[in-house]
């Protein structure tokens, strides 16, 4: 499905089940803000976060009580994604100085403990947790991962792309298909491997659970 189909669904999903997460998705990002995005990052922008954001400007994710994204994360607006990419990169320099880390020059979909320049926060989570696309060159352009500052970087991608992840979403919300399967069942080391995920809605909020 394309991601507006897949967005639609989600949407419409929130709209009967989850009205008190779907008043809290914002409206579309403004053509100027995505410029601006592409612009500060200096790296081409996937066309499917593009598109996802010309359809919805991530959601008040401070807001939000559960987690639209399997895990438990909530996507971001452009400007948070600018800021905590940022935040980043300021901790990452100071921790280790400006000399470029090893995997700048490793193509996207490969591992590193590193936060590198060529990251960009698309979801956050409560606990500290992000989601990021890989915006490094080769065929894993814009693949996603989870990372957090103390544990680092998942041993693999959790989706190929934004679009997958969104219609991993939209099909786990509207057919209770789990989500994360692909992950769950693919080369990612199998003690770190997480199961897949089902929607519930827990106290009047939208949560996933390991089935």
């Amino acid at each position: 499905m394309t991601v507006a189909t897949s967005w639609s669904r989600i949407v419409g999903w929130l709209a009967t089940n989850q009205p008190a997460t779907a008043a809290l998705v914002n409206p579309p990002a403004a053509a100027v803000d995505i410029r601006y995005l592409q612009a500060a990052i200096n790296r081409p922008l996937p066309a499917d976060l593009a598109e996802l954001l010309e359809l919805a400007n991530g959601t008040e994710h401070r807001a939000v009580r559960g987690s639209l994204i399997p895990t438990l994360y909530n996507l971001v607006p452009v400007m948070d994604m600018l800021s905590i990419r940022q935040m980043l990169q300021r901790i990452e320099r100071d921790l280790f100085g400006p000399d470029s880390r090893p995997g700048d020059s490793q193509p996207a979909g490969s591992p590193t403990a590193d936060w590198l320049d060529s990251f960009l926060p698309i979801a956050d989570a409560a606990d500290a947790g992000l989601l990021y696309v890989d915006l490094r060159d080769g065929d894993q352009f814009g693949c996603v991962w989870e990372w957090y500052a103390e544990g680092g970087v998942a041993p693999a991608p959790w989706w190929a792309s934004v679009s997958e992840m969104i219609d991993d979403v939209a099909y786990a919300l509207a057919e209770g298909r789990p989500a994360l399967q692909t992950y769950a069942n693919g080369a990612a080391q199998p003690a770190q491997r997480l199961p897949p995920y089902l929607p519930e809605v827990n106290e009047g909020y939208l949560r996933w659970s390991a089935t």
